[in-house]
């Protein structure tokens, strides 16, 4: 499965995503616009994301991201970016690939972490059904 995110959702927040590019079995659903991904079949998955932010405001800027399910935040999927400090325009691009042991009846989802006013304009998530 590979969904696409628009998002115009500000600070802490989780990812909504707008298309569904390439599904194939049932292992998993996604309604489009929706952050929530239902887990329709137990098994390992291989999650991977890309989450853009930007903060349109100059000085500092730093954003993090978690997966969560079922609303329970993944402390080992912590990913936090670096702090940038730029005169002009402050952008950053999180990635990051995990393992996971995902039951039937989960819901995962993509959450962008921040204290500041971060746009997450651009998200994309790939996850495949390993094992």
């Amino acid at each position: 499965m590979q969904d696409n995110g628009d998002n115009t959702q500000l600070g802490t927040t989780s990812i909504k995503f707008s298309q569904n590019s390439i599904v194939e079995g049932n292992a998993l659903s996604h309604t489009e616009g929706s952050d929530e991904i239902q887990v329709n079949e137990t098994g390992i998955y291989q999650v991977s994301y890309q989450l853009y932010g930007v903060q349109d405001v100059t000085g500092t800027f730093n954003f993090n991201a978690i997966l969560s399910v079922n609303n329970q935040p993944l402390q080992d999927t912590f990913n936090e970016s670096p702090v940038i400090r730029n005169s002009t325009s402050n952008r950053m691009t999180l990635t990051s690939t995990v393992i996971l042991q995902l039951q039937a009846g989960d819901i995962l989802k993509l959450n962008g972490v921040s204290i500041e006013d971060i746009s997450y304009n651009n998200a994309r998530i790939d996850i495949e059904k390993i094992g």
